[in-house]
Order: structure tokens, then sequence, then C-alpha cells
């Protein structure tokens, strides 16, 4: 992300709110924290879409033809690191609920038919989620984000020739029929293909989800490039003044929309003020030369934390999770109260993936040097 400290620190937060999503605090508070939590992963695929088709070279538009090989090379680049990334991941959470089950004296074909089966892979082929990545060993489809971000970009190679052409319209297609469906969750609960719309993933998928908020990504970065990088100094000084009260306004619009939602419509997957809240942080992310002032000399520990350990975090939280729920259940260790084990999950993460490696860092760095 270009050192863009801002949105590594968002990203951190983001992957912070995911956890209040997957281990809820009690109460009402719980509730909003919820519903607020639910910006991360669309913030998470408008951040892919913003930087999937960037390079130091990408100053002005291509020519029609250039485009078309220029976008298909940046996203089969992306999608050969995010299959490999997923394949890790995937086969990580695979080996934990293999031994989960087997230790819980599950046969090997009983747990591969539970999670293979022909209704569960095509949820999965359908919707990013079912069995196939998840089961009773650790019970959130939070990998579903992977594999709805391949399907984008495999859908972003295709249909190139006319990305840029059909962007923008999809962008809107798609933010209805994802609005309105949860409407309908709510006054008509239809049953599209025999599911109950108000089945978490008939709505969040890649196709409501994942497709509009990429592509609000790669808009973004299309207006930033022919807009604002284009202007001198002093106008983008000026540009930034002016938008980032904008930005912050659109922000807060979006908290305060989104907890309004909450006790109209109850929690939903995605709301319609978390729309404002990433699009309000793309926008602060641009201005640089305020939130900047504050991290240049390399202070600031939340955006350190965000880059180098907010993927991981995401990724595994979910286990950490299961890991401390099958010791409680065991009595190994006292279940943790509802308010404390979001917080407990939180610092767990950040020891496990941020102050364990850096200290590993730190003293492989010390020995080479002795």
């Amino acid at each position: 992300m270009k050192d863009n400290k801002f949105l590594y620190a968002a990203r951190f937060i983001a992957c912070l709110a995911v956890i209040t999503i997957h281990t809820r605090f009690p109460g009402k508070f719980g509730q909003i924290m919820d519903a607020l939590a639910r910006f991360a992963v669309p913030y998470f695929f408008a951040v892919s879409g913003r930087f999937l088709l960037m390079s130091d070279s990408d100053k002005t538009k291509q020519t029609d033809v250039s485009d078309i090989v220029f976008v298909r090379a940046k996203t089969s680049k992306a999608l050969l690191k995010l299959l490999k990334i997923t394949g890790i991941v995937y086969l990580i959470h695979l080996l934990f609920s293999f031994v989960y089950h087997i230790s819980s004296g599950v046969s090997v074909s009983e747990w591969f038919s539970s999670k293979y089966n022909p209704g569960e892979l095509l949820n999965f082929l359908m919707y990013n989620s079912g069995k196939v990545i998840y089961d009773g060993s650790y019970t959130f489809d939070h990998l579903w984000y992977l594999f709805a971000l391949v399907y984008v970009y495999v859908l972003i190679y295709i249909f190139a020739p006319v990305l840029r052409k059909w962007y923008k319209g999809l962008i809107v297609i798609l933010l209805f029929f994802l609005y309105l469906g949860m409407l309908l969750q709510t006054y008509y609960p239809i049953r599209p293909f025999g599911i109950n719309i108000c089945t978490w993933y008939v709505m969040r998928n890649w196709l409501f989800v994942g497709m509009p908020f990429v592509l609000i990504g790669v808009l973004f970065a299309d207006y930033i490039r022919d807009k604002v990088d284009t202007l001198s100094e002093g106008n983008r000084l000026a540009w930034e003044k002016s938008v980032g009260p904008k930005a912050i306004i659109g922000i807060l619009s979006g908290i305060i929309l989104t907890i309004i939602e909450t006790f109209i419509y109850g929690n939903k997957e995605v709301h319609f003020g978390s729309f404002f809240i990433v699009v309000g942080i793309l926008f602060l992310a641009e201005c640089k030369s305020s939130w900047n002032k504050g991290t240049r000399q390399g202070n600031g520990i939340i955006w350190k934390i965000g880059k180098k350990s907010s993927s991981n975090i995401y990724f595994y939280h979910v286990l950490i999770i299961a890991i401390i729920d099958i010791l409680s259940q065991r009595g190994v260790v006292p279940t943790p109260p509802m308010w404390f084990k979001p917080l407990l999950i939180m610092a767990i993460c950040v020891i496990l993936f941020y102050f364990l490696p850096l200290l590993w860092e730190k003293r492989l760095k010390s020995h080479s040097s002795t």
C-alpha cells in the first residue's frame, strides 16, 4: 500500500473489529460494536481494489489495448499471490479441523464427507461459505473473504476489456441489490434457490459484497490518478484541506447511520452506514500532509502492527478463539467473561503476530552481528 500509514492503521483497527464480531461484547454495547465492525470486510475489499491496478508508471490512462494488457497483467500477478496465501491459510485451518475431529473420535471418512458432500460444495461454489471452510472445530466462515476475492480477481481478468466501461454501473446495481436484500431479510424473507434470504451468506458473498467494494476501490484509484495526482503540490494541499473534513464527516455519519440502522433493523452483514465509513476512510487516507505528520520519523505502533500483522490477525484469530473455547470446555483454563474475551483475543493476536515476531527478528539480528 505504498507505506500509506493511515490505511495500515485502519486495517489493524478493522481486524480488531472483526474479532468483536466473532466474540461479541455483551448487551447493547456488544450489538452496536458488532454492527460498527461490519465495515471491516468491505474495507478490505475496497483497499484490495484501490491498489490492484496501481504502478509507479501508471500516472495517466493507457490506450484501450494497452489498458487491457495492463489490467490482466496486474490482476494475474495479484491472483497468483492471493492463491498462494489462500492455499496456505486454508490448509492450516483444514489441519486444525482434522486434528480436532479425529481426536474427538470422528473417523476420517465421516470428517471428509461432512465437509465435502455435494450440498456443502454447492454452498461453497455459489456463496463462498459452507462447511468446506468452517465446521464444528471453528464455527466462523471468515475465510470466505479470500475465496470471494479470488472470484473477483478472476472476473476482473476475464472482463478487462469492459472493466472501466462497466464498473460504475455495476457498483450501483450490485449495491442496490445488496441493500435491497438486507431490507427483504427484515420485511419479506424470500427463499432464492430454496435458501432463506436471511441465511447470512445469501447476500454476503463474492457477488454482492466482494465485487462492488473491490470495484469501488478501482474507481477510487482511477479518480486519484486522474484528478488528484495530476495536481501541483499547492493544489494538492488545498484538495486535502477541503476533502479531509468531509471525509471525517462521512465516517462519523456512517457510524451514526449504522447505529440507527441497528436499532431499527437489527444487525446485518453489511450496513448502509458501512459504505460511508469505507469511502470516508479511502478519502481521508489521501490527506497525507495531515495524518502523516506524527509518523514521519517512524513513530506510531498502530500502523506498524497493521502493516506487519493485520493479515495474520484476520486469518488466524478464529483458531485462537477455538483453542480458548476448547480449553475452557475441558476445564484447562477458566472461561473468560464475555466482556473480557474480545480483549483477551485481541491481546493474544497482537502478541503472537507482532511482538513475538519482532522479538525474534531482533534476536536474529543480534546473533548475526556477533
